[in-house]
């Protein structure tokens, strides 16, 4: 027992869940990469962070071939969310079964913005300018219900500003999933900066005129993303210089 508990990544149930809510938000997956650390994840409370699953059972929980299964933990091993570890038969020796850890890897990284090369040449939809991009709406977490959300819903937890800016080009759901992004990356990136709508407004814009000019490689929340972390990053040295100037500890008064 000993010896598993030191595989354990996480100090906490809630923390390994908020890691990997977090991943989820920003990690370019696929929707079974995200449906197996889900799995992975409701399996490794025992241990935090250590599942004790069988390829084979992951096969059969999420209803896919034992290879699928193995090419999408490679996906991930490959990411560094997570890393496989075999076990030695103490008794009758040789190998047993791999365990599967879910790694508190560094994220930021992880969703810089993409290479600024045409990611197609197909005609964009006339109809509308909307992203209803597939590679975008698979991020989004929909609520499923009788009748849809409209922004109305959002005025209590979005910035207006921020709404009206978004409004012409994303839905309700989209809009919401976009300021969950901004927040996550202030409070990882820009903890000295207090106005948030401004850089947001402007890393969306960033993204939008990315996609007109068909410079967006992966998906746009994957741009938005790294166009956060790019302002971010500008806001917080130059909120920092400032506290540093007028000789406020910014650290000290969070």
């Amino acid at each position: 027992m000993q010896s598993l508990r030191e595989f354990e990544s996480f100090e906490s149930i809630s923390e390994m869940d908020d890691f990997v809510s977090i991943a989820l938000e920003v990690l370019e997956l696929t929707e079974l990469d995200r449906k197996l650390l889900r799995l992975l994840a409701a399996h490794s409370c025992k241990f935090i962070g250590v599942s004790f699953l069988k390829v084979q059972t992951m096969a059969d929980k999420l209803e896919v071939s034992y290879k699928t299964v193995q090419r999408a933990l490679k996906r991930l091993k490959e990411i560094g969310i997570i890393q496989r570890v075999r076990q030695l038969r103490k008794v009758s020796g040789g190998f047993g079964a791999s365990l599967t850890i879910i790694r508190p890897i560094e994220l930021s990284y992880r969703e810089e913005a993409p290479e600024e090369t045409p990611e197609s040449t197909q005609e964009p939809s006339r109809r509308k300018e909307t992203f209803f991009l597939k590679a975008f709406k698979k991020d989004i977490k929909t609520i499923r219900q009788q009748e849809e959300l409209d922004y109305t819903y959002l005025q209590e937890w979005l910035p207006q500003e921020f709404i009206q800016t978004v409004k012409p080009f994303v839905d309700p759901e989209e809009a919401f999933s976009l300021w969950g992004k901004v927040q996550v990356a202030a409070k990882k990136y820009a903890p000295a900066v207090l106005d948030l709508t401004e850089p947001a407004i402007r890393a969306f814009k960033a993204s939008v005129l990315a996609y007109k000019v068909r410079r967006i490689k992966k998906s746009f929340g994957a741009y938005f993303w790294g166009a956060l972390v790019g302002i971010f990053s500008v806001e917080q040295r130059r909120a920092a210089r400032t506290c540093s100037i007028l000789g406020f500890n910014w650290l000290e008064n969070r």
